[in-house]
């Protein structure tokens, strides 16, 4: 059935008529709508957009999400490989939650034939008012030659709440191949722009000024609380002292629910899954990649300038002083695996997590909390209902 039928039953939204970031502000929008703009970019960058390296037809090409009475905005950028992230104003930093990596990093999206439409491309099937609902289809490729291991299918359904609803599923293309599966689906992953660095994008401690607030990772079932917090370094351009605080790793872990925090300077942006929503606590790994004691990579502040503006083929450049000059950087606090699951279990598995941006006081980090709760303790049959779901709200 071609699109032209599709679009008269109903069953996709009428291809969108793109428009300049300049008239986004007049867009109209009742609650919520999905925007196609032509000439996005994110971060402060002013450079080229030659190809290769960067994606290839029209690189500056997005779907942007809006909210008529929210600040944020959730962007699908064809240079970031369509890798959608929230947009928070007035600073313009992002929060990003990844992607179905492949295994031992062998197919990935980071890279020149991650960002080629063939290999990742959205689908807006409803465009609003009332919600959104785009989906994003990728495969996960090798970087040095295109070999394609997985396909990624990923649904989002976004509501006038603010919230936004995911669905995550993969089917590898190299059965019984390692290399053709993927464990780790999410990872949150900030983004700084141009000349900014994770000092200047994440909120200070309200009880210590000097250091920068990285995490707060919350159990919705338990009073149980875990942060992290970095502390610069003079005169190192990433280096930082690290601090956690509060309950221990394992009782975050071996919790059945998780709400995941950034606390960045204009808002907090989350992701929450648990047991309920396909992420089963036995199975799955939270690591802090601050510790490497978690489970997590020891990273601490280092940030990387490959994405979302790819400007070479690579899966993983440090920033440089430099490059901090000319390009958005990113660095990534926490993420998770399903290492202790077989590639077959995870390939079969659907999972299902939900986004926002909270406020930036404690008060706001209860209320994810609270939220968080609610919606796991949704009947089996609501927690993946977009119908169900857009009936949450976060409280302010």
């Amino acid at each position: 059935m071609n699109l032209i039928a599709l679009v008269a039953l109903g069953l996709v939204a009428p291809p969108l008529q793109p428009i300049k970031m300049a008239d986004l502000p007049r867009a109209p929008v009742k609650d919520v709508a999905a925007v196609e703009v032509s000439d996005y970019v994110f971060g402060g960058y002013t450079g080229e957009f030659p190809s290769p390296p960067h994606a290839d037809l029209n690189p500056r090409r997005a779907i942007v999400v809006v909210w008529k009475d929210r600040p944020q905005r959730l962007v699908f950028w064809h240079e970031a490989s369509y890798c959608p992230f929230f947009e928070l104003q007035p600073s313009g930093v992002g929060a990003c939650y990844q992607f179905f990596e492949g295994n031992d990093g062998w197919a990935e999206l980071f890279n020149d034939f991650g960002r080629k439409e063939r290999n990742s491309f959205v689908d807006v099937i409803e465009s609003g008012p009332g919600r959104v609902w785009i989906r994003w289809t990728y495969f996960g490729v090798n970087q040095k030659d295109g070999d394609a291991a997985y396909r990624g299918t990923e649904d989002f359904w976004t509501f006038p709440s603010g919230l936004v609803l995911r669905r995550q599923t993969f089917k590898t293309l190299k059965p019984g191949d390692h290399r053709g599966y993927a464990r780790e689906p999410i990872e949150i992953i900030a983004l700084s722009p141009v000349g900014k660095r994770w000092t200047d994008v994440l909120r200070s401690n309200d009880a210590n000024a000097a250091e920068r607030h990285a995490l707060a990772a919350l159990d919705p079932f338990s009073p149980n609380r875990y942060d992290v917090f970095w502390k610069p370094v003079e005169g190192k351009l990433l280096e930082s002292e690290r601090r956690r605080a509060g309950a221990p790793w394992k009782a975050i872990d071996d919790a059945k629910g998780v709400a995941l925090v950034l606390p960045m300077t204009d808002g907090s942006p989350f992701c929450v899954f648990g047991d309920a929503s396909g992420f089963r606590h036995d199975v799955t790994r939270i690591k802090d990649h601050s510790y490497p004691d978690t489970g997590g990579q020891d990273w601490g502040s280092m940030s990387w300038d490959h994405w979302p503006v790819g400007w070479l083929n690579s899966q993983g450049h440090v920033l440089d002083a430099e490059s901090l000059k000319k390009y958005p950087n990113h660095f990534s606090p926490v993420g998770m695996d399903f290492f202790a699951l077989s590639n077959e279990a995870t390939e079969a598995g659907v999972y299902y997590s939900l986004c926002g941006v909270g406020g930036t006081t404690g008060e706001d980090l209860e209320a994810i909390r609270k939220l968080a709760r609610a919606w796991l303790e949704l009947p089996a049959e609501s927690v993946g209902n977009p119908n169900h779901v857009s009936r949450l709200e976060l409280a302010p």
